[in-house]
């Protein structure tokens, strides 16, 4: 059995490619026909997909695991496409991305691309990610408060279609596809106080029970952030553990390699 499982890493897969849309950017979008192609080549190699609970069974050389992250309503077609295939994948959708349909650095994305509001200055901040590393460690309400207070921002500028269903949820889970836990509100778990740490593994473990019936048998961890204490926590629901490709990792969190548009997959 190889030391460490080939595990792929995918947010968002958008229609085509496009050098100035901001996903794009932050390589947290591939394009269709990139997606493809990486689904041809795990056939090609003859790999097979499993989800990611099968990590706990044993694997080999030969498996492999696709991951979304997030739980974007583009995946939906991704999704089908895999299913069509024979193939399985796991999602990590953010409770609260899911059911209030807004993520903070979601909006300030689209408020990016479509405002003159924005100034250049703030806009690279957002795309290099320091001002990234601000909005994913607060709430959506401080957020909003924040934007109007810098910006002058009073309206959501996201799509509120950005995100799935709860019943689009449920459906995949029927059809095989497994759904991680990813927090409630996808905040970074090493900058939360131990008991919102807990309220945001807990919450969303219940809401993935109570949605699909099925108890979540691995963490994702928002932005791949963790350490020793939030490792600890987590190992009390499950012993699958995922974090990002190069960064700093506590045993026993696995690694997940980062799929992008103009990246080859490993062989």
């Amino acid at each position: 059995m190889p030391s460490q499982p080939r595990i792929y890493m995918l947010h968002r897969v958008l229609k085509s490619y496009d050098p100035n849309n901001y996903y794009f950017h932050r390589n947290t979008a591939i394009s269709w026909e990139r997606f493809l192609n990486l689904l041809d080549e795990i056939q090609g190699n003859g790999w097979t997909t499993r989800p990611i609970s099968y990590i706990s069974s044993g694997y080999t050389s030969r498996d492999i695991f696709i991951t979304f992250d997030d739980g974007y309503s583009d995946n939906r077609e991704a999704l089908d496409e895999i299913l069509r295939r024979g193939m399985l994948a796991t999602v990590y959708p953010a409770r609260d991305f899911v059911k209030n349909r807004f993520s903070p650095i979601d909006d300030m994305a689209h408020h990016l691309m479509a405002e003159p509001v924005i100034s250049k200055e703030i806009g690279e901040s957002l795309l290099n990610g320091r001002l990234k590393k601000i909005l994913r460690a607060i709430s959506a309400p401080r957020y909003r408060y924040l934007r109007n207070k810098w910006f002058g921002i009073e309206q959501d500028a996201m799509n509120p279609f950005l995100f799935m269903t709860e019943e689009l949820l449920l459906h995949y889970s029927k059809l095989g596809v497994e759904v991680g836990i990813h927090g409630s509100s996808h905040r970074v778990f090493t900058q939360l106080p131990k008991s919102s740490l807990m309220n945001e593994i807990t919450d969303s473990v219940n809401w993935i029970l109570n949605l699909t019936n099925i108890y979540p048998k691995s963490i994702c961890f928002p932005h791949g952030k963790h350490d020793i204490e939030v490792v600890a926590l987590s190992l009390k629901h499950t012993n699958l553990l995922l974090g990002v490709e190069g960064g700093s990792f506590c045993t026993p969190v696995l690694p997940r390699i980062h799929i992008k548009e103009h990246e080859n997959v490993r062989t």
